[in-house]
């Protein structure tokens, strides 16, 4: 009812009431002077217009509905025959009447009353090659004295939409401010006059390929003295192409016929061979993308399509040429970032069988998540550049073991380093000690652990990264001895925890020697940094998993008078555990180490968690079923507990916690009971089995 107040007038259905007034408050309010005031008058006029033009439809029962299923069956001018457009295109068009342009000056937008000059300025506007793109042009346009005449309202829309049905090739911005001005979506497009309605379900489906055009219809990197003409023809090479994506599809064949109707002065619409080389990559069209960018000149800011000609000689096994181009695509991204294009200039090299600058290339590559092309490349690259280091096996066995440790080939890693001891415990490298680790021969990578803790000792080196290890893979061979005499003395702090990872069982930190910072091309010493095996994340939970577990076996082998002492190492190491939550989740077998620790500090939801954990990712978990029925006994969540202690009782089998958590089950059978539950024939099932297990468990 806005409107109507903006109006002065009660609500009518009387359209000349309506002109009425908004001419005599237009005379009060002229749009020069008071811009505001006239956007809100001329927006009360259209919607008083509009309100009566819906009840005039609703009783004359006219009113049309449209959907996208009918636009496509209605189509009048903009694409209704591809093969129309593509003959216009190619087979050099006459100038048409539309684009006569009148020699004169150009028209004044402030003085346009009447149609003819309305086209005229129409036309000089969208003939020319800058302003067309101008917003604030437009908007001039449709402020000129005609917009303001009342009575020229549906002649002049009418005209405007039969104009923009033949010039439409303007950028999504131009459209979007039209189609509010002319209300071509949500007003006319459902209009009872036939013709009317027709072009605006054709301008309105246009407007909603915008998004899906080359540059949102936006033309950039032309000269201003382009020709109209040349100009006209080449949107018009851009609405077929973009018509054909749309609603048809090409062949490269096609394509690259098309590409040779582009004039030499329109080489440089990059937003036009960006669109048509992203449709080449979906249907394979290497070797038409090699010969339509090869001729361009195509400068460093088109990374795009730069990418995509590398890319396609990829493609083609063009590896050098390829090589060659992300190689300088790499050096163009150089002043904002680095290693952008080390995945690809890796594959290059891994293709031309040059195994060493692949491995390290690919080693280099930084990524968020796990790319398998990369980790599948790396295997591969590293089995290379081992036969190529074979050559000299004694000077390169460090190296060799550790590629070979890193691909997964922990015996043959082992090999060497039992081969080479003398040059491992030269370098003070455990890597032994851990391909035991992995082969699960724990009591001899406890023994070599110890050779090195000597070792380390005796040299001075820094023992905190071999502790991370041992305790890691050896928690449970750890002695009071070694633990009280040299273990806490080493152990870090939090401000002492490395940032930087190591090669594995070094002392070296994973970074490029002066040589490989030659190859990949780095100046930088930030850059001088590898990729870990493992995030920085992982690093620091792996620290705080090492002090956590050393304050837990701590409790376990030293007998403390003073309890308060292993409290609080109980404490110190559940906070430790809280602070890795994500760490446990993929490591839930040592979930297991902290579950009685949680329970005797009453820390019940630490340990459900620990326990939950453990039981999804574990096949058989009988002391996290356990632990989580005590833990929910005390919670007085006897029903859940329950169900926990009968699953711990099955898992442990003959094991005397079976007979314990039988006896818990009952207890909250009876606690169930109490509570006037039915559980009177759950709590006598328990007892029996309860009795049978006792035997068992005595008898064993």
């Amino acid at each position: 009812m806005v409107h109507w107040i903006v109006l002065g007038i009660e609500p009518t259905q009387d359209k000349r009431a309506v002109k009425l007034a908004y001419t005599q408050l237009l005379k009060k309010t002229p749009p020069a002077d008071f811009p505001e005031e006239f956007k809100a008058l001329r927006k009360a006029y259209d919607q008083a217009l509009k309100e009566i033009s819906k009840s005039d439809d609703a009783e004359n029962d006219n009113s049309v509905m449209l959907d996208d299923v009918l636009l496509k069956d209605d189509q009048p001018q903009l694409d209704s025959d591809i093969e129309n457009t593509q003959a216009e295109v190619f087979f050099e068009p006459a100038a048409t009447p539309n684009h006569n342009i009148d020699d004169g000056e150009p028209v004044e937008f402030s003085i346009i009353k009447t149609i003819p000059q309305l086209n005229l300025a129409l036309e000089q506007l969208y003939s020319d090659i800058l302003g067309r793109h101008s917003l604030e042009k437009w908007k001039m346009l449709f402020a000129a004295p005609i917009f303001w005449d009342v009575n020229q309202s549906k002649t002049l829309t009418e005209n405007l939409l039969g104009f923009f049905s033949n010039h439409y090739f303007l950028p999504e911005n131009i459209w979007m401010f039209l189609d509010d001005s002319l209300k071509i979506t949500d007003g006319v497009s459902t209009s009872s006059n036939d013709t009317t309605r027709k072009m605006a379900i054709a301008l309105s489906r246009y407007i909603k390929t915008l998004p899906k055009r080359i540059n949102d219809g936006l033309v950039e990197n032309i000269s201003d003295d382009i020709d109209f003409e040349a100009f006209n023809r080449h949107l018009k090479i851009r609405s077929y192409l973009e018509d054909k994506c749309l609603y048809d599809t090409f062949s490269a064949e096609e394509l690259e016929d098309i590409v040779q109707q582009i004039e030499p002065e329109f080489k440089t619409d990059f937003p036009l061979y960006n669109y048509i080389v992203k449709y080449l990559w979906t249907i394979n069209g290497y070797s038409s993308i090699k010969l339509i960018l090869t001729p361009l000149t195509i400068p460093y800011t088109e990374e795009s399509l730069l990418n995509y000609q590398a890319h396609a000689e990829y493609k083609l096994k063009n590896y050098e040429l390829a090589l060659k181009l992300y190689i300088q695509q790499e050096r163009n991204y150089r002043d904002f970032c680095t290693k952008v294009m080390f995945k690809n200039i890796g594959l290059c090299y891994l293709k031309l069988n040059n195994f060493e600058r692949a491995y390290l290339y690919l080693d280099a590559e930084t990524r968020v998540v796990a790319d398998m092309e990369i980790e599948v490349a790396l295997i591969t690259a590293r089995r290379g550049y081992i036969r190529e280091l074979r050559a000299d096996e004694t000077q390169n066995a460090i190296k060799i073991a550790t590629l070979m440790y890193e691909n997964g080939r922990y015996q043959d890693a082992l090999s060497i380093t039992e081969q080479y001891k003398h040059v491992f415990k030269e370098q003070g490298n455990y890597l032994q000690a851990l391909c035991l680790c992995k082969l699960h021969r724990l009591d001899e990578a406890y023994s070599e652990f110890l050779v090195f803790i000597d070792l380390y000792i005796e040299r001075q080196l820094w023992l905190w990264p071999l502790i991370v290890e041992l305790v890691r893979y050896c928690y449970d061979l750890i002695t009071y001895e070694l633990l009280v005499e040299t273990l806490q003395e080493h152990t870090a702090t939090f401000s002492d925890f490395y940032q930087t990872a190591f090669f594995s069982g070094s002392l070296e930190p994973r970074c490029y020697t002066e040589q490989e910072m030659e190859i990949l091309e780095l100046t930088n010493e930030r850059d001088s940094v590898r990729r870990s095996l493992e995030s920085i994340w992982h690093i620091e939970s792996m620290q705080i998993f090492a002090l956590a577990i050393l304050c837990i076996r701590d409790t376990e082998l030293v007998d403390y008078e003073d309890h308060s002492v292993v409290e609080n190492r109980q404490r110190d190491a559940l906070n430790c555990v809280k602070e890795i939550k994500q760490f446990m989740l993929y490591n839930p077998s040592d979930c297991l180490k902290f579950l009685e620790a949680a329970f005797d500090q009453q820390d019940y939801d630490t340990c459900i968690m620990l326990a939950d954990i453990a039981i999804k990712a574990l096949r058989t978990a009988p002391q996290a079923y356990y632990f989580k029925g005590c833990a929910l006994l005390e919670l007085n969540e006897y029903g859940k507990a329950l169900e926990s202690f009968k699953q711990a009782a099955y898992e442990y089998n003959t094991h005397p916690y079976a007979v314990h958590s039988l006896n818990s089950a009952i207890k909250c059978a009876e606690k169930l009971i109490e509570q006037e539950l039915p559980y009177q024939a759950t709590h006598n099932e328990l007892c029996l089995q309860l009795q049978n297990k006792k035997e068992i468990v005595d008898g064993d």
